[in-house]
C-alpha cells in the first residue's frame, strides 16, 4: 500500500526531516566546538600569567588558556588609540570617540601590549590573550626603528582587557541548545513518518475524505496518468500539493494571482500562480507561469463551469465569512448544469 504514488510522497518526507535534523546538528556541533575553548576557561577560571608562563609563548597563536590575569610594572601609554569616527552621507565626521587605549606593561624584563579601557590604567589586567595586532606591530616597528632591543623586547601576544572575557556564550548556548532540541524533534518526525506512514499531514488530510486502505490506493493508480502543475500534482479526482489534499469535485473557487516583486522599490519582476479553494477552506496555490495560470483556468471553467473562476474582493469576504452560502451558490449551479447536460 505504501510503494506508490503517496508512499513515495512520504517516504521523501520523512528523508528530507531526516537530512535537515543532521543539518541541525551539524551547525550545532560547529557552534559548540568553536566555543568549547571559551566554555572551558570559563570554568577554570583566569590562569596568572607571570613573566616565564609568558616568556614561554613563542608562537602568536593565542595558548589553549587565553582567559589570563597578568600583573605588571610600570604600566605605560604608548599613545596608540582604537578612534571610532561617524560621518554623514558626504563623508563630513560627525562624531570621534576613542574606544580603546594600547599600554605597555612591564612583566618581568618583558613588555607586554595591553589593550584597555580608555583611561584603564592599572598593574594588574584580565582579559583575552590574542595575536599581537599587525599594525599596532607595524606602527611599534617604526617607532622603535633606532631601539631593536626595545621593539625585541616585546611578547608576540597582547592581552585584551576591553571586554568581558565570554560575552555572547549564553546566547549562544542557548542557540544551540534549540538547535539540538529541533534536531531531535526533526528526527523523531522522520522515525514516525517511516514507521507510522498513517501519521503523515497528507495521510491526515486524506483521511477527512474516508479510509486510507481505499483512498490510497485510488490515488496511486490516478496518478500513473497524472500531470504535474507547478509542483502540484493533479489526477483525474484529486489535487496533492506539497502536504495539502483537495477532491476535484470540492473545488468552488479558482483565480489567477499575481505577485508583484521589488527591491528597494525598484521593480524585479511578477510571480503568478493558480489559487483554488474548495468547500471545506482549504487553498492550494500553483506557481506557474501567466500563460499555463490561463490556460489552465480557461480549460477547469469548460470542466467545470458551475466553479466560481475570478478574484474580487467581494467574494474574498464572502467564501470568508459566509462560506456556507459560497459552497451552497456553486452547489446549486453544479446541479443546473447537471440537469441541463441529462
Amino acid at each position: 500500500m505504501w510503494n506508490g504514488f503517496i508512499g513515495q510522497r512520504i517516504a521523501a518526507s520523512a528523508k528530507a526531516f531526516r537530512w535537515w535534523a543532521i543539518a541541525l546538528f551539524l551547525v550545532a556541533a560547529l557552534m559548540s566546538a568553536a566555543w568549547t575553548k571559551t566554555a572551558l576557561n570559563l570554568m577554570h577560571g583566569p590562569k596568572r600569567l607571570d613573566e616565564a608562563a609568558l616568556g614561554a609563548i613563542s608562537d602568536p597563536t593565542p595558548p589553549s588558556r587565553d582567559y589570563a590575569t597578568v600583573q605588571g610594572t610600570d604600566p605605560t601609554p604608548t599613545g596608540y588609540a582604537e578612534v571610532t569616527t561617524e560621518t554623514n552621507d558626504a563623508g563630513i565626521v560627525q562624531s570621534k570617540r576613542t574606544t580603546a587605549d594600547y599600554m605597555v606593561l612591564f612583566v618581568g624584563k618583558r613588555a607586554l601590549l595591553v589593550k584597555v579601557v580608555p583611561g584603564n590604567k592599572a598593574t594588574t589586567y584580565t582579559g583575552t590573550i590574542v595575536p599581537f595586532p599587525s599594525d599596532v606591530k607595524a606602527k611599534l616597528a617604526s617607532d622603535l626603528a633606532d631601539d631593536p632591543k626595545t621593539l625585541a623586547d616585546f611578547l608576540p601576544v597582547m592581552l585584551d582587557a576591553t571586554d568581558d572575557y565570554g560575552d555572547g556564550i549564553v546566547p549562544v548556548g542557548i542557540f544551540v541548545i534549540g538547535l539540538v532540541a529541533a534536531g531531535l524533534w526533526t528526527l523523531i518526525k522522520s522515525k514516525k513518518y517511516r514507521e507510522n506512514p498513517e501519521s503523515h499531514p497528507i495521510c491526515k488530510g486524506l483521511s477527512q475524505y474516508g479510509s486510507l486502505y481505499t483512498l490510497v490506493p485510488e490515488i496511486d493508480e490516478e496518478s500513473k496518468t497524472a500531470g504535474v502543475v507547478g509542483g502540484a500534482t493533479i489526477t483525474r479526482n484529486w489535487i496533492i500539493c506539497g502536504r495539502t489534499v483537495m477532491r476535484r469535485d470540492e473545488i468552488v473557487w479558482a483565480y489567477k494571482k499575481r505577485t508583484k516583486h521589488s527591491v528597494n522599490f525598484i521593480p524585479t519582476g511578477t510571480t503568478f500562480a493558480m489559487v483554488v479553494r474548495d468547500t471545506r477552506g482549504k487553498l492550494i496555490e500553483i506557481a506557474n507561469s501567466e500563460q499555463n495560470v490561463d490556460s489552465h483556468l480557461m480549460g477547469w471553467a469548460e470542466q467545470m463551469p458551475w466553479v466560481v473562476f475570478g478574484y474580487d474582493s467581494k467574494r474574498e469576504k464572502l467564501y470568508r465569512k459566509q462560506r456556507a452560502g459560497f459552497v451552497g451558490v456553486v452547489s446549486e449551479r453544479k446541479t443546473a448544469v447537471q440537469v441541463g447536460r441529462s
